[in-house]
């Protein structure tokens, strides 16, 4: 019995140790940040078991395992008309130092630029909801919905209701929900939902034993697409606390309504994510009508992702802040730039530009609101002014640079937007839709308190210690 037991120990050491060493391969031949590399070898090392665990559910890069071809996507593309409008967009109506950004996001993740598209920007989570559910009401063809939570409450079994009433009437009605963001979403929802011939996709199933693949991938976008010439996108998630609050204050977050072009370049987004999803490639030429109306936004919707090769939106947003030259006013809920984005905005600062970022005083993750004032002290050094939201919790994730461009999305800034999740931004070129940004973060001003640096870096050595902890677990918040 003791030689049996001990040539188990030996076959498990042995496993483990080839388990670790191959680990620590994969690690070194992703070609990481050296700093990400060497911090993963050494948790394998000298965190048996745990390190092992952790590496398995939080670093290992994501592979598509069904990869969408560039064919198949410029396919998509032909049949939406996607690029239809773009040439006439670059012929003199985009302020000539926006066009080298526009060429990035072209290249690093294949977004048309669309005139003849109409913005609204929405700040109140119960107006906004009520004008979805009006205009959801008024289809005629098809609904298409991606969003990160989706929920089994008041606001859930509203929107739920809708999504129902439109397909018995025959549209054709999709929906795909991540499964960890909706884990609140009730089985009996989405059974009824389904049984009155919704469409419905789970991204990324967790189950056993293919979960470690897929648990630090999230499907975090919010897009909503009606009869292929009204979308909606943004912060706003499908629950009770996006339209009522917090218990312990004001759900605060930014949400644009795209009229006319522009939705093509959303509903390309999903109809490729479907495609993903089900292998199910869907057409139809009332997907995205191209309409001939006149409006004066110009907008790229830009979706980036761990599957995508190229960063885009951070890779966007990173040119954008280098490219200012008046201001650069930001939002997020979770502040954890990486170096890319860090290096950006302090030297903006540096240079004189006016940058501020406005990030909560409290927030629903308390680990990640910790970590984030560890990359203050930087900032503020820098001159960058950073100030605190305490009317409730802000979501928002916008930035308002120079009266000229306006950038409202799903990312936040930081490292699992831009490195893990599969993220949506508008990047809007609207010199009015850019002052309006613009005006609400003045606004926000209000219910703000400013951090100055000469007190902050006297802050007691307790929560220096917390947030500089709390910074470590930055790059899986």
């Amino acid at each position: 019995m003791e030689i049996v037991s001990e040539i188990l120990y030996i076959i498990f050491i042995v496993a483990y140790i080839y388990t670790v060493v191959s680990s620590i391969i994969v690690v070194l031949l992703e070609n990481k940040h050296p700093v990400r590399t060497t911090a993963w070898i050494l948790v394998l090392v000298f965190l048996p078991l745990i390190g092992l665990l952790l590496y398995f559910l939080f670093g290992r890069s994501f592979q598509r395992q069904r990869k969408i071809s560039k064919k198949i996507k410029r396919k998509i593309h032909s049949r939406i008309d996607y690029y239809a409008a773009e040439e006439k967009c670059l012929e003199g109506c985009i302020p000539e130092n926006q066009k080298r950004l526009i060429k990035l996001l072209r290249k690093s993740s294949d977004a048309a630029i669309f005139s003849n598209t109409e913005i609204e920007i929405y700040t109140d989570g119960k107006i906004l909801f009520k004008d979805m559910l009006e205009e959801m009401d008024k289809a005629t063809h098809n609904i298409h919905a991606e969003y990160y939570a989706v929920e089994t409450d008041e606001t859930g079994n509203l929107f739920k209701d809708m999504l129902i009433k439109k397909a018995q009437q025959g549209l054709e009605v999709r929906l795909i929900y991540d499964d960890v963001g909706s884990w609140r979403l009730k089985r009996s929802t989405i059974q009824e939902m389904q049984k009155a011939g919704v469409k419905l996709e789970s991204f990324f199933k967790l189950r056993f034993p293919y979960f470690t693949n897929k648990l630090n991938y999230r499907n975090h976008r919010k897009i909503l697409v009606i009869d292929g010439n009204i979308g909606f996108l943004g912060g706003f998630n499908i629950a009770d606390r996006y339209t009522k609050g917090l218990e312990w204050g004001n759900w605060r977050d930014t949400h644009i309504k795209l009229r006319g072009n522009g939705v093509a370049g959303l509903q390309s987004v999903f109809v490729t994510d479907w495609l993903y999803m089900t292998k199910k490639l869907i057409f139809d030429k009332n997907y995205s009508p191209i309409t001939n109306s006149e409006h004066n936004s110009h907008v790229q919707i830009v979706g980036s992702g761990p599957d995508s090769t190229w960063q885009g939106i951070m890779q966007g947003f990173c040119h954008a802040i280098q490219n200012a030259q008046k201001y650069v006013y930001v939002q997020t809920p979770y502040f954890l730039p990486n170096e890319s984005i860090g290096n950006a905005l302090e030297c903006a600062a540096l240079s004189g530009i006016d940058v501020r970022i406005m990030i909560p005083s409290r927030s629903d993750v308390r680990l990640s609101l910790e970590a984030s004032f560890s990359f203050v002290r930087s900032m503020l050094a820098a001159g960058v002014k950073v100030y605190l939201y305490q009317d409730g919790f802000i979501h928002a994730k916008s930035i308002a640079i120079d009266d000229e461009l306006a950038i409202i999305g799903s990312a936040n800034m930081d490292f699992r937007s831009f490195d893990q999740n599969f993220e949506i931004s508008a990047f809007i070129y609207d010199k009015g839709k850019s002052v309006e940004l613009k005006d609400i973060f003045l606004k926000d001003l209000k219910h703000c308190k400013r951090l100055q640096y000469s007190i902050w870096k006297h802050r007691p050595f307790s929560q220096k210690l917390i947030q500089s902890f709390a910074r470590l677990f930055s790059p899986i918040l």
